[in-house]
C-alpha cells in the first residue's frame, strides 16, 4: 500500500489515480496521520449475468434442503 503527503496528493492526484491499478489502495496523510484512502471500486456481477451449472437446480419446483443454489451461482460468476 502506498502512502503520500496531501500536498503531494494535490499535485499528482490524477496519475497517482491511474496507478491505483498497479500500485492498490493508497492512503493519503497529514502530519503524518492517515486521513484518506483511496482504492479501485470492483465490479460485481448482477446476479441476472450469473448463470447455474445446472438445469436441474431451476427444473426443480421446491430444493431440497442439500441443494445450495446461491453458491452455484456465486461460483459461476466470471
Amino acid at each position: 500500500m502506498k502512502t503520500v503527503t496531501l500536498p503531494e496528493a494535490q499535485r499528482h492526484l490524477t496519475e497517482l489515480v491511474r496507478n491505483l491499478a498497479l500500485d492498490g489502495d493508497l492512503v493519503i496523510t497529514d502530519a503524518d496521520k492517515p486521513i484518506a484512502k483511496l482504492s479501485l471500486l470492483s465490479t460485481r456481477p448482477s446476479l441476472k449475468d450469473l448463470q447455474p451449472k445446472s438445469v436441474g437446480a431451476i427444473l426443480r419446483p421446491f430444493p431440497s434442503a442439500d441443494d445450495d443454489l446461491l453458491g452455484e451461482m456465486l461460483e459461476s460468476k466470471p
